[in-house]
């Protein structure tokens, strides 16, 4: 199990380079968080685990909240 979790970590890792080599450090970090909320939304759609949806909805709200007020 540890080598297909260090696999998984080091495919993550390529994504989020090549995010940031692609956009630059501002935009390629948000388009690679944006792309873990995507696959973790629908993970748990695919679950029918709502309660995880709802809890990433509000991790992102709060988000959201601390760096606009």
């Amino acid at each position: 199990m540890e080598l297909k979790e260090q696999n998984s970590r080091d495919h993550l890792m390529s994504q989020r380079n090549s995010f940031l080599k692609k956009h630059g450090p501002d935009l390629g970090a948000l388009y690679f968080v944006l792309m873990l909320l995507q696959a973790c939304g629908r993970k748990a759609l695919k679950r029918g685990d709502t309660e995880a949806f709802r809890s990433l909805a509000r991790d992102l709200n709060a988000i959201y909240a601390k760096h606009t007020q």
